[in-house]
């Protein structure tokens, strides 16, 4: 059965110049050593690296890629299932309150807040201009 082709043309060139050079590496290691484990392993990973960029197909990529597309196929078939963690009617408010803070129209708690917030810079803004005075009496 033929694969399809999952790499690019410059990444199938990358790979096969990769897997060749890491399979010379290893040759070089087992000629001096045929006991090297290390060479050997590298002669194993440059022939694969080579066969991908040959055949411009990377088992691991159709892998993960599948693995990927079931994932975000199940994750949005539950979204639109309404199995969802947020209910409708709290999106609905959130997006009432992002519109209305966008606005400036803010709700009656956030007036609130603003104007404790604004006493508090208006009562520093007296201490800092007495505090001010003292020190520059000019």
């Amino acid at each position: 059965m033929m694969q399809h082709t999952n790499l690019s043309e410059k990444n199938a060139f990358c790979r096969f110049a990769m897997g060749t050079s890491l399979t010379a590496f290893g040759i070089a290691k087992v000629s001096r050593n045929p006991n090297c484990t290390k060479g050997r392993l590298m002669i194993a990973l440059g022939a694969m690296k080579m066969a991908e960029g040959l055949f411009k197909y990377c088992p691991t990529k159709a892998i993960l890629s599948s693995n990927m597309q079931s994932a975000m196929n199940t994750s949005m078939q539950s979204m639109f299932n309404g199995q969802n963690s947020m209910s409708s009617e709290k999106i609905d408010q959130l997006m009432k309150d992002f519109s209305s803070a966008i606005a400036g129209n803010s709700s009656d708690t956030a007036k609130q807040s603003d104007t404790s917030t604004s006493t508090q810079n208006s009562s520093k803004n007296s201490s800092n201009s007495s505090t001010n005075k003292a020190q520059n009496p000019s």
